[in-house]
């Protein structure tokens, strides 16, 4: 038996002391294997030492062992080479353009390699094998799990990945994830590489359209680490070893490792607002560029989403989005935590002007309105039309969330704010009809509805009386967010909550804008944009109750108040609608308790809602 010797405990004082310095560099004070550990250890009797490392050194060797174990146990869990070649070729035809994320060249030529890999050489164990092969299976995981989400259901190449009654493909993809993400913690952080930073976001991916967004945020923060930890962050990547007899250089590595920073700074700003979380990102595009030393290469990056003439790539209408509105969400970021500060709206009509400005340098093929369509059906772009209007969506978020700050205190703010939602919500009916019924139990849609339907809906029953010419339409899109949410939350519990949260807030814009009859008085009050400072005895709810007032409320923030306040109904209404029949809103039974519940302040825009006659 193996007998590991304790060492002496230090002094209660000494080891208190010495826990405060751990916690204060951020380390754990439980954890056996960080630096702090092993200055502890050089701080004890040095008679304690020979037993230390003799017990590390058996200590090292069974956790490789069960490292083996657990790695085998995982790859074996990986689908028949004909799955394998079916899921990744949906992922690369139907999802890889949407963040650009993998080089399929790259990624097939690791998939050959692994494949060569023998049974024999798995038993060695896999720190034997080269590193780039090792991480594979992390980010094929992922790549399974994608496809599978958006994948026919009752394809029958693959029916026999179902091995259980009522399992559905998404089950088994959120399985496939999760496999691929105990792998990448099975491998740790001595050895990062730009696979590893793949699969994590690819796991960020994966939990953002299942609704699980904390969980989301969380994964892209790991992300964003490993990818510092290489330095794609500063353009000189730490090359990986491709496969034996790769066609892909250190180049490509590196023109991947820009785009993946690139993508992960926006997705890092856009969660920041989105949640009212830290930025953990920076980047200046223009500086980022020049890290390619070579100038036709850098060009072809990064000047390429302005051709008029070459066919776009998925990359292109990530950077058109970017130059023209995404650059501006840490702008947005630092003026919502400043609250609605008089002295930050020059800010937020510069930007306004200049995101409009900047969406007249669009190119053609990718202009928000009347777009040029001659690349559309080119072998290559099918994915083109829905990128555009998933960049009209986010493009109209931007400006959204740039005037939600201030859509209780300026009047012009909440013009271009209801104009925004109402652009997001058409866009996002775009997206619904180009999509297929097995597509449409994905979350994602339900980011950018549900922001846009509660802003337009507070709007409406705040201010009843502005912009009364476009209430029918408010209503319109509203409702068929409300439908397109309904079918989304038939198959997840989160659009489920959001659609209840809606329905409530649709049975109060009805009540609302249906008693309330403008005036000419009423109307003309509302022609002048200018500032109505907070706490000022001006009415600026102008026809809600005259008991309540909304110039210290904060606006709400949808997304953020539905997974971290657990905003919520009492009762969700809802009805069994099938994937193909659209809710009707009029004829659904709802239910009649109307009230939010959730985490918030009794001075929040929601409990003022519960305030309201309905």
């Amino acid at each position: 038996m193996m007998h590991i010797c304790q060492p002496t405990e230090p002094n209660t004082e000494w080891s208190s002391e010495f826990q405060d310095k751990i916690r204060d560099f951020g380390y754990s004070n439980h954890g056996n294997y960080n630096s702090m550990s092993l200055l502890r250890t050089t701080e004890l009797h040095d008679g304690q030492a020979a037993g230390l490392f003799s017990s590390s050194t058996a200590n090292q060797t069974l956790f490789r062992n069960d490292a083996n174990r657990k790695y085998k146990k995982a790859v074996r869990h990986l689908p028949s080479q004909t799955c394998i070649d079916i899921l990744v070729q949906r992922f690369f035809s139907d999802i890889n353009w949407q963040y650009d994320l993998l080089d399929e060249e790259t990624f097939r030529e690791h998939l050959v390699a692994w494949r060569e890999i023998s049974y024999s050489d798995l038993q060695v164990g896999f720190e034997r094998l080269a590193l780039g092969t090792v991480v594979f299976p992390a980010l094929l995981f992922q790549v399974l799990a994608h496809a599978l989400l958006f994948h026919p259901p009752h394809d029958e190449k693959i029916s026999s990945l179902i091995t259980m009654a009522d399992m559905t493909f998404h089950d088994l993809g959120g399985e496939y994830s999760d496999t691929g993400a105990n792998l990448l913690a099975l491998l740790g952080k001595k050895d990062i590489t730009i696979a590893m930073v793949q699969a994590g976001l690819l796991r960020a991916s994966f939990l953002k359209s299942s609704g699980k967004v904390i969980e989301a945020w969380h994964a892209l923060g790991a992300a964003i680490r490993d990818a510092q930890e290489i330095g794609l962050h500063t353009g000189r990547i730490v090359s990986d070893q491709p496969p034996v007899g790769s066609k892909r250089g250190t180049q490509s590595a590196s023109l991947l490792g820009h785009r993946i920073w690139v993508v992960l700074h926006i997705w890092d700003v856009h969660m920041a607002v989105v949640l009212g979380r830290p930025i953990a990102t920076d980047i200046q595009i223009d500086h980022f560029a020049r890290t390619i030393e070579d100038d036709e290469r850098r060009r072809e990056l990064f000047s390429h989403w302005q051709t008029e003439t070459d066919p776009p790539r998925p990359f292109d209408i990530i950077l058109a989005g970017y130059n023209v509105a995404y650059r501006y969400f840490k702008d947005i970021h630092q003026i919502e935590h400043n609250g609605a500060n008089s002295q930050d709206y020059p800010i937020v009509e510069h930007i306004h002007a200049t995101i409009k400005k900047n969406l007249e340098l669009l190119p053609s093929w990718c202009r928000l309105e009347d777009p040029d369509a001659k690349f559309d059906r080119l072998c290559g772009c099918q994915w083109l039309p829905v990128a555009r209007d998933g960049l009209s969506s986010l493009i109209h978020f931007v400006i959204l969330a740039l005037h939600r700050p201030f859509i209780f205190s300026v009047a012009d703010s909440r013009t271009e704010a209801l104009n925004a939602g109402i652009s997001i919500l058409r866009a996002q009916e775009r997206l619904f009809e180009k999509s297929e019924p097995r597509q449409r139990k994905v979350f994602n849609p339900v980011y950018a509805s549900f922001d846009a339907i509660v802003l337009i809906a507070a709007l409406c029953i705040v201010f009843p009386n502005e912009n009364h010419e476009r209430h029918m339409e408010c209503i319109e899109v509203v409702e068929r967010g409300m439908q397109r949410l309904s079918i989304i939350g038939q198959s997840n519990f989160m659009a489920k909550s959001a659609y209840g949260v809606v329905c409530s807030l649709y049975h109060r814009l009805r009540h609302r804008l249906d008693i309330f009859k403008p005036t000419e008085d009423a109307i003309a009050s509302f022609t002048n944009p200018r500032w109505i400072p907070p706490n000022s005895d001006i009415d600026c709810s102008r026809g809600t109750p005259s008991e309540l007032s909304f110039d210290a409320v904060l606006p709400p923030r949808p997304t953020h108040d539905l997974f971290l306040d657990h905003i919520s109904i009492t009762q969700t209404p809802f009805t069994n609608t099938p994937d193909n029949f659209p809710l009707d809103p009029f004829t659904v039974n709802l239910t009649e308790r109307w009230n939010f519940g959730g985490d918030f302040s009794n001075t929040s825009f929601w409990s003022l809602m519960n305030e309201l006659n309905h």
